[in-house]
């Protein structure tokens, strides 16, 4: 059973308008799992230098687990464990979907070096604003000389996320740019 809907004349306006791409499903469901892609990139090298350094591995979720509990330092539990991860992936999909935002508004799939720049550029401000801003004002164990390596972070937030998200946002070639 399927009726046609009458037509509106809005199609001809929608065509017009320079908004007439923006798919705001595309770009969440798009922005969602490169943020997933990147996150697990990113918490996989966390892990990693958490184990390479005498922590446990599931360190970086317990660390993630005081932003779910606002709580001043982690606890060593797997439950707590679990928190961070669930917290973790939820921000990675959500600054994820930000990016796909930032990309379509500033026009950058089809300019490659300007999409490299602008994931890296967006994976230090994501550094900046999450330990050096909110972890001083509301997350003290981010910035703590026992909490995660802020140089580490520093390097893996523009390199381990931001890089990760390019190859999703990568637009396709035009035929007359190939010409």
């Amino acid at each position: 059973m399927s009726e046609s809907m009458p037509h509106t004349g809005h199609d001809e306006l929608r065509e017009l308008s320079p908004q007439a791409s923006l798919d705001i499903g595309a770009l969440c469901s798009r922005g969602a799992v490169a943020g997933l892609a990147a996150g697990f990139v990113f918490i996989m090298a966390n892990m990693w230098y958490a184990g390479a350094h005498g922590k446990p591995s599931i360190a970086p979720f317990l660390d993630i687990s005081t932003i779910f509990h606002a709580s001043k330092a982690p606890v060593l539990d797997p439950n707590e464990a679990v928190v961070g991860l669930v917290t973790h992936f939820a921000l990675s999909m959500l600054f994820g979907i930000v990016f796909a935002f930032a990309v379509q508004a500033l026009g950058l799939a089809h300019r490659l070096p300007l999409l490299v720049a602008a994931a890296l550029l967006y994976g230090l401000a994501l550094y900046v604003l999450n330990f050096q801003v909110i972890g001083r004002a509301a997350f003290p164990w981010f910035v703590n000389s026992n909490g995660p390596n802020q140089a580490f972070e520093l390097w893996i937030h523009p390199i381990g996320y931001g890089l990760i998200l390019v190859p999703f946002f990568i637009g396709p070639r035009s035929a007359n740019h190939d010409r």
